[in-house]
């Protein structure tokens, strides 16, 4: 059962060189380093691509995607508020200098749906960005009842959840930010990557 990996996000020299050669480089784009980092569960960040961030120093929309990820529905996405800063207390760094962000999950246990998540999240520049993170967490969409399909545009909130191998992958959105999470349910204590 697939689980999310470790993660070996050290900044490049942390990393012995047989490891910095087998794990591949993270993508600037959006959708590769959510299938990199959160469903492979390994990238290497370098000092040129990435830098430490901060929960605090993300617009207000930002932070309701976020939130809007740990919902079901879009009714909930858009009522519930933005997460307190204690409930973010995953690691995140800013990729390629703009509006892009990974957040890997809190080095220590917690009860907070976001702190226990892998997140890529970014400011989305055309509906296709929404389209795209529908698509990997819904591949065969058509397949879903109409009554069960999330919004096919990104114009307030919305949200798409599915579970595979084990996690559960949910996209959403909230004023343009796209979040794509990656989380396992119900992680094994005894399993390494439940950490």
């Amino acid at each position: 059962m697939k689980r999310i990996a470790l993660f070996v996000l050290g900044l490049c020299a942390a990393l012995p060189a047989a490891a910095q050669e087998a794990t591949p480089t993270a993508p600037a784009e959006p959708v590769p380093l959510f299938q990199a980092a959160c469903v492979s569960g390994a990238v290497r960040l370098s000092k040129k691509v990435s830098e430490p961030a901060t929960y605090e120093n993300l617009p207000m929309a930002a932070r309701r995607a976020l939130g809007a990820s740990t919902t079901a529905s879009r009714g909930e996405a858009e009522k519930l508020p933005a997460p307190d800063a204690a409930s973010v207390a995953n690691t995140m760094y800013r990729i390629a200098g703009g509006q892009l962000y990974l957040l890997v999950p809190a080095p220590t246990a917690s009860k907070s749906p976001v702190s226990e998540s892998c997140i890529v999240l970014w400011f989305g520049l055309s509906e296709d960005d929404y389209y795209l993170a529908r698509k990997l967490v819904l591949p065969n969409e058509e397949t879903v009842p109409m009554l069960a399909r999330p919004t096919a545009s990104a114009v307030g909130a919305s949200v798409a959840t599915s579970a595979r191998d084990g996690m559960s992958l949910t996209a959403a959105t909230y004023g343009g930010w796209v979040a794509l999470r990656a989380f396992a349910p119900n992680p094994d204590p005894k399993s390494p990557g439940a950490q």
